[in-house]
């Protein structure tokens, strides 16, 4: 229900590069009565619906009216796929394509949200306490706005987003198992493997994801692996596929261009890379909800006329990259985030320290070599849904904890999460409500005027937004409840565990059986 009241908060066309996803979808089955090839390659006749879906894109102050002076006639498009993405994600997406344009791009949003809210589901339920525990922290901290708003649309960030943030948690519960055969290991592999086949089926450079978090798992798993051998055996045919990956991208990276200009000192211009690590804690607020900082070093108007003068190359916000997400929104979320991370760190250990480091390191390294390959020049820009995925799984790690107590949050910090990111959440949807409603330069919260824009039929904007704050604090309430709830052991589970404690006879003994469990 959170998903798809996000689905109805911004129109065909929203988000970011939509019109060339729309175009990719309607011609991904060939040529039809919506889509004709031209003999130019790339080039295609589309409805003008489509090829001019995303005309409020990057003015930002004007509403979505723009869509209602857009016609169902051919019209020539230029941005349609042609290579740069898999194709899978459009294939299964034209399966809806129907004579309402809207009403088609609803059902692929709705399917989209399905498909993560099932995974997620399935993950919580074959999950171990300690996974469980962790990924339902990360998800309810992280999720809005960027992941729900991504999930509820038509990009192919929706199956990577998914696919990315939830690998790593099956993954860690198949390793942990004491034999393959049994019902949560199947559903576990079983899970792993759809995650990475949307992932990849979306975006190639999902692989980096999946990559990094098979990394980070073994090792975080590695006291599971090293006494039982086919798990041990399963974990180590990884890394040849991991060596074989790296040497493929090092030797394609090696092959391109990639250039890192030194700056300028007579012009007080910073070394390139310098000034990209210096800003990147703006992008990483970014990726969670905060917008560009104006704190960053030398943001002037007139700097790109310096010598030496380089783009980071950060953007910021949802959709078409023109939704400005309030402070309330932002900083709220940020401090969860921190909080949550504070409390993962009163567990760890050599092996969480070590995952961490290569998670967050694999996550700089793409960040310099994507902007040094446009020689930090403005063609390419980094936006928040590349790396979502990833930022999710680097939470979640931190969130792991093996306390003798098995509940990550006490009560009270669960209360305190949930209505702080209920108001931070509820904020997020009426702000991109109000984007395409009225406009940016209309206040968000003026929701009693009429809009400029709204779906043929559906809920109300209000009503949209009432639906979502009430979903919100119901999904952000049993997220909580999952991270408080001990362990989350099933009956057989807490007895077994209570035999052995009772055979113990010491409580130092019961606390190492304990915490092996």
């Amino acid at each position: 229900m959170l998903g798809w009241s996000w689905a109805f908060a911004s129109p065909v066309g929203s988000s970011a590069d939509e019109a060339y996803h729309l175009t990719s979808i309607w011609c991904a089955w060939g040529d039809s009565d919506t889509c004709t090839h031209t003999p130019t390659t790339s080039v295609v006749k589309v409805p003008d619906r489509i090829a001019n879906a995303s005309c409020m894109a990057q003015l930002g102050n004007e509403s979505a009216a723009c869509v209602y002076s857009l016609t169902e006639e051919q019209a020539q498009s230029v941005t349609v796929n042609v290579g740069n993405y898999p194709p899978v994600f459009y294939a299964v997406m034209r399966a809806f394509v129907g004579p309402d344009i809207s009403k088609s791009v609803l059902l692929m949003r709705f399917l989209n949200v399905a498909i993560a809210a099932a995974l997620l589901a399935l993950a919580l339920w074959v999950a171990n306490p300690i996974a469980r525990r962790a990924l339902a922290l990360a998800w309810m901290v992280c999720l809005v706005p960027t992941g729900v708003f991504f999930i509820a649309s038509v990009n192919p960030s929706a199956w990577a987003i998914t696919g990315g943030a939830l690998f790593w948690v099956f993954l860690y519960t198949l390793l942990t198992q004491e034999s393959f055969r049994s019902r949560r290991s199947l559903l576990a592999a079983g899970g792993a493997l759809a995650c990475a086949f949307i992932a990849l089926s979306a975006r190639g450079d999902s692989a980096i994801v999946l990559l990094a978090s098979a990394v980070a798992v073994v090792l975080m798993a590695w006291p599971h692996l090293r006494g039982r051998v086919n798990l041990l055996w399963l974990s180590l045919l990884a890394i040849p596929l991991i060596a074989v990956a790296a040497l493929f991208n090092v030797g394609r990276y090696a092959s391109l261009n990639l250039v890192f200009p030194p700056g300028n000192p007579d012009m007080d211009q910073p070394n390139s890379v310098v000034k990209m690590l210096v800003e990147l804690p703006t992008f990483l607020s970014g990726i969670l909800g905060g917008q560009v900082s104006y704190w960053a070093q030398r943001t002037s108007g007139n700097d790109s006329q310096i010598p030496g003068f380089s783009w980071s190359g950060y953007s910021y916000g949802v959709g078409s990259l023109d939704v400005h997400n309030p402070e309330l929104s932002s900083l709220l979320v940020l401090a969860c985030v921190g909080g949550v991370l504070l409390l993962g760190f009163r567990s760890h250990s050599w092996r969480k320290v070590i995952a961490l480091a290569l998670l967050s390191a694999t996550l700089v390294v793409e960040l310099v070599f994507m902007r040094g390959l446009v020689a930090f020049q403005p063609v390419q820009s980094l936006q928040p849904r590349y790396y979502f995925a990833l930022v999710v799984v680097i939470v979640s790690i931190a969130a792991m904890t093996f306390p003798r107590r098995p509940g990550a949050v006490n009560k009270g910090q669960a209360a305190l999460l949930v209505v702080t990111l209920t108001v931070a959440d509820t904020v997020a949807l009426m702000a991109t409500v109000a984007r395409y409603t009225y406009g940016q330069a209309h206040s968000w919260t003026g929701i009693a005027d009429p809009p400029s824009w709204w779906w043929a039929s559906g809920p109300s904007p209000i009503v949209t937004m009432v639906i979502g704050a009430l979903a919100s604090l119901a999904w952000l309430s049993a997220m909580a409840w999952t991270a408080v709830d001990a362990g989350g052991r099933s009956p057989k589970e807490s007895a077994v565990l209570r035999g052995k404690e009772h055979r113990a006879g010491h409580p130092h003994q019961a606390d190492d059986l304990q915490r092996e469990h």
